[in-house]
């Protein structure tokens, strides 16, 4: 048995872990994990009143049919409707599917040219980072690991063979073990496995204030193990190209000094990764450093996600049962042979008469029995229905989002935001965790990339960037443009108001350059500023008209 010192994950991380895994289950659909441990089998997930309990809000105090032991010789279908997932999926993409703005707003001691749009000076640098392609996918990675673990992280990290500049990576929540203060996270310990064979080696990334390092220990399945080369993976010998040449000229002179252990300093006395919860804790709210880990948005929902499972199984074994079935005197079989018994040929039309076949007044219909059972489908789709509607009443979702209260025909803008209500207030919700994580991150990142990649505009601002997030409920484009062209004709709005109608998304720079374009279509010039009219005309102007008469 491994000692305590040596168990990994460590206490109490040891008792999330368990969660994680069992969430983990949930959403990537892995039944046979799911079966071993709602029977018993594994560790414990969680505790009440102090007890130990594996599973589920009450574990097995209340029995899961995806635990229950299948009769020997029973051939009982576990199939698996995924819910989970989309839960998961459908958290990630409201939140961050339409992209997230990140951008610096004008201070408001700055004055600016009318007919130049400001533009903060690292915000070009600031999009390379933030609005690649690549990192928006990593935030969609990262926010439906979020929504199925409680939280996620996202450091910075860079290779200048691969990258001309730093990027945004991505780490689940059951592969990091955090350090808080106040409930500020304060350094973390990130993870990746590498099993080969029977040995687990685990490149650890310690994230601390200024400073990244990274250490390899072969282990076991739940231990962490000794220190060992970074070069003995080829999965993690570049990490030795990190060190300083100082470093490699002293181990030369002095053996004794070198270190398995590879330091980077990032430049930046902050820390280059930041954590954000999915929403606030319930079950560990009173146990420690757990406290300050995020819920997960399957939490409580175990057992409606079984009683789908179970019944979408009960379908799968009606349509099984529901097959018609024939059964047949014995002399209508036909002989296959010695040992072959026989078999009912469906596709004859012409029986001869046999005097072992009944009376001779008795029908072939009559001798015949033919098995038809129902297929109870609406009942069945009528029990998931309901308990898709209590999941998504649980999770703050909108049923329409789980495919529930479709209806026919076209929806009005005003029906299409009812309808999405509830999601977007749970969205707002987890937007609020988010968006300092990713206000931070902007600033660490733009700053730790003008150390690395220098004169590329990169540097650490005190201001924070501005985070902004795409809306849920769209309104119908063709209102939107009934709207303005009656502001238009009504002159109730300037062409600034009317571009920023139509594209919300913009930020003021595109609003500023599709305001000039049109004036010069038009042959407008640019729209009279109020501050610049000082009074009535007079002598001094020769242009002015005489309305002295």
């Amino acid at each position: 048995m491994a000692s305590e010192s040596d168990q990994f994950p460590p206490a109490p991380f040891d008792l999330a872990a368990a969660r994680y895994s069992e969430h983990d289950a949930w959403w990537a659909g892995d039944m046979e994990f799911l079966q071993k441990l709602y029977a018993g089998v594994g560790t414990a997930t969680h505790t009440v009143k102090g007890r130990a309990y594996k599973g589920g809000v009450l574990g097995n105090l209340a029995k899961m049919w995806v635990g229950q032991p299948v009769v020997e010789g029973e051939d009982r279908a576990r199939m698996h409707v995924g819910v989970p997932a989309v839960l998961a999926r459908l958290s990630a993409t409201l939140l961050v599917g339409e992209g997230v703005k990140i951008a610096y707003g004008k201070p408001d001691d700055v004055v600016v040219d009318k007919d130049k749009p400001w533009v903060h000076p690292g915000q070009a640098r600031l999009d390379v980072i933030m609005q690649s392609d690549e990192t928006k996918a990593e935030l969609l990675k990262s926010t439906e690991q979020a929504a199925a673990l409680g939280g996620g992280f996202l450091a910075v990290t860079w290779n200048a063979r691969l990258r001309s500049h730093v990027r945004i990576r991505s780490y689940a929540a059951d592969c990091a073990i955090p350090e808080f203060q106040d409930g500020i996270l304060t350094s973390v310990t990130l993870w990746t496995e590498h099993v080969h064979g029977n040995d687990v080696f685990r490149l650890l990334e310690r994230h601390d204030r200024g400073f990244i390092s990274f250490t390899l220990h072969k282990g076991g399945t739940k231990t962490l193990g000794p220190v060992v080369p970074l070069g003995s993976l080829a999965e993690t010998a570049h990490y030795n190209g990190l060190r300083t040449q100082g470093e490699l000229d002293m181990a030369i002179e002095d053996p004794t000094s070198w270190d398995e252990t590879v330091i980077v300093a990032t430049g930046v006395d902050e820390l280059a990764v930041v954590y954000y919860p999915n929403l606030p804790q319930i079950e560990w709210r009173r146990m420690g450093v757990l406290a300050n880990l995020g819920r997960s948005d399957f939490a409580g929902k175990e057992p409606l996600f079984d009683k789908i499972d179970k019944w979408w199984s009960s379908l799968d074994i009606d349509f099984d049962l529901g097959k018609g079935r024939i059964t047949a005197p014995e002399a209508y079989l036909e002989n296959m042979g010695r040992g072959k018994g026989g078999k009912l040929d469906i596709e004859r039309t012409v029986y001869s008469g046999l005097e072992a076949l009944g009376k001779s007044s008795d029908s072939l219909s009559s001798q015949l029995t033919i098995s038809q059972f129902d297929i109870r489908y609406e009942e069945h789709l009528a029990a998931i229905a309901a308990i898709k509607h209590e999941i998504a009443n649980e999770c703050g979702i909108s049923p329409a989002h789980l495919g529930l209260k479709a209806e026919q025909g076209a929806k009005t803008a005003t029906e299409v935001t009812a309808d999405y209500t509830e999601s977007e207030a749970t969205r707002d919700q987890k937007a609020l965790y988010l968006k300092p994580a990713l206000a931070r991150l902007a600033q660490v990142a733009l700053a730790i990339d003008g150390t690395v990649f220098p004169a590329e505009g990169g540097k650490f601002y005190d201001e924070l960037p501005d985070v902004t997030f795409a809306p849920v409920s769209q309104m119908d484009p063709e209102k939107i443009a009934r709207i303005v062209g009656l502001l238009d004709v009504a002159g109730a709005a300037s062409t600034r108001q009317k571009v920023m109608d139509v594209r919300p998304d913009w930020d003021e720079g595109k609003v500023d350059e599709e305001v000039k374009l049109i004036q010069e279509e038009r042959g407008m010039g640019p729209e009279a500023d109020p501050t610049l009219i000082t009074g009535p005309l007079d002598e001094a102007n020769p242009a002015a008209p005489d309305v002295t008469d």
